[in-house]
């Protein structure tokens, strides 16, 4: 263990890492996870990744990388919380929850959750695709420790622990979603003492989630009010037809009242983000890790009339604009372009494949030279990482590169 940890919330179980890691530094070892995320490439190409609207339509909208800071800055808003009405003291650990919020979206590919289907669906014979299992990938695989080995950032197990928002594995799944793959089974058993698979997120996962959930709810409402989907009339008329009574017809009525000025529904959203963070607590657990790590030994309590009211908000967007047509259109051209890539790269399936592995970047041949040529998994697993890995913009400019005969030339940078 590198560093030093400024309580004894978390213990040296809590802070070993993955593997060992190369010289330390002044760092504690959640301020060395934190920085690797800050400082690699998966996060940079956040800024140029679809939230709602497409990354560099305009540039008030937000994209995956001001979502992640807003989402770590709500993540250790929630941990202040936590820590001056619950501990009493700095228990929960800024860094590691700061770290935690950075990365939970760096496994997402290019054109939002629907990218992320459209690769799920391309890999059904190979594994799968996950968000938040190609997050694991890349930071046991991609992101590099200082040190000789060539075998990702060495996490601390808090903080792998933390990313973890799913621990069921694809071929336990029905296939469709919300899985890791198959070959991180390892990383899942690491978590535990005995090697146990435990389903339940550790308490600075369940605080990130929240943060995201928060984030996606307003800050998606005033994205879409900023690109006028959200208004007035197009809520009253969702209203219409979307009984609500109770609790819920407050909310759209509160909704309804701010809509009239930016202004006033800039300070709505900011002050129900303030009373979401505000709304939390903790209870005790009986789970069974409890006397190995305090991260277990608590679980995150939210309001139920809170969450109903976050769902509410992310129904109305979800209804209003990620279900309108110019946004629909969109998500089935980047479908597309992923789909044409992949089976231009990979055509066949399982019991007969072509490899077009000369159209690829020269370190990705290199990489397809190493395993078997007749290994289909794992050629479409790097096809799929590739493609991943790719941008809003990278991935069309390859997309007209190959079918465009009027663009591209030979001095391209790939």
């Amino acid at each position: 263990m590198s560093g030093i940890i400024f309580s004894d919330f978390y213990n040296d179980f809590d802070c070993e890492t993955l593997e060992p890691r190369g010289k330390s530094d002044y760092r504690s070892v959640f301020q060395i996870d934190r920085d690797r995320i800050l400082y690699s490439a998966a996060f940079r190409k956040l800024q140029s990744k679809t939230q709602v609207f497409l990354s560099g339509i305009y540039d008030f909208y937000r994209t995956r990388l001001t979502h992640s800071l807003e989402v770590a800055q709500i993540g250790r808003s929630i941990a202040n919380v936590l820590n001056q009405n619950f501990f009493k003291e700095n228990a929960l650990n800024f860094d590691l929850i700061e770290g935690i919020c950075l990365t939970h979206d760096i496994g997402n590919p290019p054109f939002g959750h629907a990218g992320e289907a459209a690769l799920n669906e391309l890999m059904h014979e190979a594994g799968g695709f996950e968000g938040n299992a190609q997050t694991l990938k890349i930071i046991t695989e991609k992101i590099l420790d200082a040190g000789e080995s060539n075998k990702g950032m060495k996490p601390s197990r808090a903080f792998l622990d933390g990313i973890m928002k799913y621990k069921i594995l694809w071929s336990e799944s029905d296939k469709t979603g919300k899985f890791l793959y198959d070959d991180q089974v390892s990383y899942l058993k690491f978590l535990s003492p005995d090697g146990t698979i435990y389903r339940q997120q550790s308490l600075e996962c369940s605080i990130m989630n929240w943060a995201d959930d928060v984030a996606y709810a307003l800050h998606d409402l005033l994205d879409g009010y900023q690109a006028g989907f959200i208004s007035q009339k197009s809520v009253y008329e969702w209203a219409e037809n979307h009984t609500a009574t109770g609790n819920k017809a407050q909310i759209i009525e509160a909704l309804l009242k701010c809509l009239e000025y930016k202004a006033q529904f800039e300070r709505f959203i900011a002050k129900r983000t303030g009373d979401f963070i505000e709304h939390v607590s903790l209870v005790s657990t009986d789970h069974p890790l409890k006397n190995v790590s305090n991260r277990y030994h608590y679980i995150l309590k939210i309001p139920e009339e809170i969450i109903q009211e976050n769902e509410l908000y992310k129904q109305v967007a979800i209804d209003l604009m990620f279900k309108s047509p110019q946004l629909e259109q969109i998500e089935f051209k980047g479908q597309y372009i992923l789909k044409r890539l992949f089976t231009t790269f990979l055509q066949g399936n399982f019991n007969h494949f072509t490899l077009n592995d000369n159209l690829l970047p020269t370190e990705i041949r290199a990489q397809l030279t190493k395993i078997s040529p007749d290994d289909y998994k794992q050629s479409a697993r790097i096809i799929c990482d590739f493609l991943a890995e790719q941008t809003d913009q990278s991935l069309p400019r390859l997309y007209k590169r190959l079918f465009d005969p009027d663009y591209g030339t030979f001095s391209d940078l790939l």
